[in-house]
């Protein structure tokens, strides 16, 4: 009896504990994280009321009917082939046969997505709601019979692996290329998918929503582990990589600024009786950006300390160049 109460206590902490969970950095439909396995998007999107009633031939499109805000509709999935991972919903409603209860419904859910993603942009015959991780076109269609159906198509516009944005990147990035590089490698490239083509990082371990947790790298005094932590948020604020055969402990902690880029970085290096005997400390100020959001040219500061001298000072001038998998 006392062991399946304690069982019971145990899966009430872990329900508790995986309901808490949110990602911040990715765009949502009606609540439901718009990323990853389409079987995980599929469960959420049942719990929500909506039925599954078929798909095409190849699972590419799955077809679901439910309320959306309230209104009866039907409800494409699409998905990619390779990886199963959702990248797309598109929301059919109606037909309408007269303008006036078209109208009316089209403003009705422009105020309801107002009120979650912000104000919208129109343009042409149709309102765009532009988001940090992904936008949503609402449009009409005409139908061969003289009705209208109204469309919501909600596009990603960030891969689900986050390892970009571990290094404080925004957007769809494939390749950056830094000039006078510290603490960060001279070029970075990313898969479609967001992982890192990073072959020094081996056994990774991400959560449920895409973000690293832990890897190992080999080295030349054995393999380190690293360890990642991030905020409420889902901004890294610590990295910790631990050597157990030189017992050496190097810890990165990280601050951020309002635009949620790295402001500072802390550099710390332990050795096997937990004492401090290297410190290196980081302070971008970034002087330029792109049409993105990413900086492109920053002045870092440096100041370094190594146990037994005199701390050092340095300013370093750096420049990066960016590309997206949309260009």
């Amino acid at each position: 009896m006392i062991r399946n109460l304690l069982f019971l206590f145990f899966l009430l902490g872990r329900l508790s504990v995986a309901q808490a969970q949110t990602d911040t950095r990715c765009m949502d439909f009606m609540g439901i994280p718009l990323e990853g396995p389409v079987d995980s998007f599929v469960v959420a999107l049942k719990e929500k009321g909506f039925t599954e009633w078929g798909g095409s031939d190849d699972q590419e499109d799955l077809y679901f009917r439910g309320n959306y805000y309230g209104i009866r509709a039907k409800l494409m999935v699409n998905v990619q082939l390779t990886t199963r991972f959702v990248q797309s919903v598109y929301v059919t409603i109606g037909p309408y046969r007269t303008k006036d209860m078209l109208s009316r419904n089209h403003t009705y859910f422009l105020n309801k997505l107002e009120k979650e993603y912000g104000e919208y942009v129109s343009r042409g015959n149709a309102e765009y709601f532009f988001g940090a991780y992904g936008d949503i076109k609402v449009s009409e269609t005409q139908n061969n019979n003289g009705t209208t159906d109204l469309n919501f198509f909600y596009m990603l516009s960030t891969p689900y692996y986050k390892d970009a944005v571990m290094l404080g990147l925004k957007g769809h990035v494939q390749e950056v290329i830094t000039e006078n590089p510290v603490a960060e490698n001279p070029m970075e490239r990313f898969a479609k998918n967001g992982k890192m083509e990073n072959p020094d990082i081996t056994d990774r371990i991400y959560d449920v929503y895409g973000y690293l947790k832990q890897g190992k790298m080999l080295e030349r005094a054995g393999m380190s582990v690293i360890d990642y932590e991030y905020d409420a948020k889902n901004r890294l604020v610590k990295r910790t990589l631990t050597n157990k055969a030189v017992n050496i402990t190097y810890v990165n902690e990280y601050i951020y600024n309002e635009q949620d880029e790295i402001l500072n970085l802390s550099q710390k290096v332990y050795d096997e009786k937990n004492e401090c005997v290297m410190s290196v400390n980081m302070r971008n100020n970034y002087e330029d950006h792109d049409d993105i959001g990413n900086w492109t040219r920053n002045a870092l500061n440096i100041v370094y300390w190594e146990k037994g001298a005199q701390s050092q000072s340095t300013n370093v001038k750096q420049t990066r160049k960016i590309r997206y998998w949309e260009e």
